[in-house]
């Protein structure tokens, strides 16, 4: 939690110093997630992976191609199917599992990227009254104005319900959070939807009551229990 906005939210990193992606102020560094580093360690893990998956594919082939063409040089073709097949077969199947492995790591780093980034908009917007610029994004997580506002396009594609488009007199974009209005949104994980808390009940006056004392719209009031009396006693 930040002290200042009490938001669970992510942190941005300017240099070496720390702030809330919320409200701006200092935090301690990896007191939470990072918009900047969020993902990173499985993006790189999948870039290494798949530069591995493609040296060990061509380095088998290579071999299993070199004892071959030796083997077939001498004249011994069945020796040259049988030593160079299973090696470029394993080769491939080991350059395979690497593959998919970094990408599957790519595609977790990008989804938690987007995680944390989305929670970073969403805890922004309650701090803007549920309204939001491209500008406050690409200011908030450092980048372009271009980029802030793809960031927030998608999200408004991937959850309208959360997420609406509108533009002002002065035709200024604006992004609205409708949920913001209801105490906001709580944490989203990788590849989960947003979860929005149910509106308040609505609340009511009893007739010739103070305006201050209002109940819930649910509970009858005092006088409608009366009314019902005499229709339970003659049920009786």
């Amino acid at each position: 939690m930040c002290p200042r906005c009490r938001q669970n939210a992510p942190l941005v990193y300017r240099g070496v110093s720390a702030y809330c992606t919320a409200c701006g102020a200092p935090r301690m560094p990896l007191a939470n997630a990072s918009v900047n580093l969020a993902g990173q360690p499985s993006k790189v893990g999948g870039a290494v992976a798949r530069v591995f998956g493609w040296l060990v594919l061509a380095g088998g082939w290579s071999l299993a191609a070199l004892f071959g063409g030796l083997l077939f040089a001498f004249g011994a073709e069945w020796a040259a199917a049988i030593v160079g097949g299973p090696i470029a077969l394993i080769a491939s199947a080991v350059a395979y599992a690497l593959l998919r492995g970094g990408r599957e790591l790519k595609k977790s780093g990008d989804d938690t990227e987007a995680a944390t980034k989305n929670q970073a908009i969403f805890a922004l917007a309650n701090t803007r009254g549920g309204v939001l610029k491209a500008w406050d994004v690409a200011q908030m997580l450092q980048v372009t104005p271009k980029e802030g506002d793809d960031i927030l396009t998608r999200l408004a594609k991937e959850h309208p319900e959360h997420v609406t488009v509108d533009v002002d007199d002065d035709g200024n974009v604006l992004y609205r959070f409708p949920a913001i209005h209801w105490g906001g949104l709580p944490r989203m994980a990788p590849n989960a939807h947003v979860r929005v808390q149910a509106p308040p009940p609505q609340a009511r006056v009893a007739p010739g009551a103070d305006a201050s004392v209002r109940v819930d719209a649910r509970e009858p009031l005092d006088e409608e229990l009366a009314e019902a009396e005499p229709a339970r006693a003659k049920v009786r």
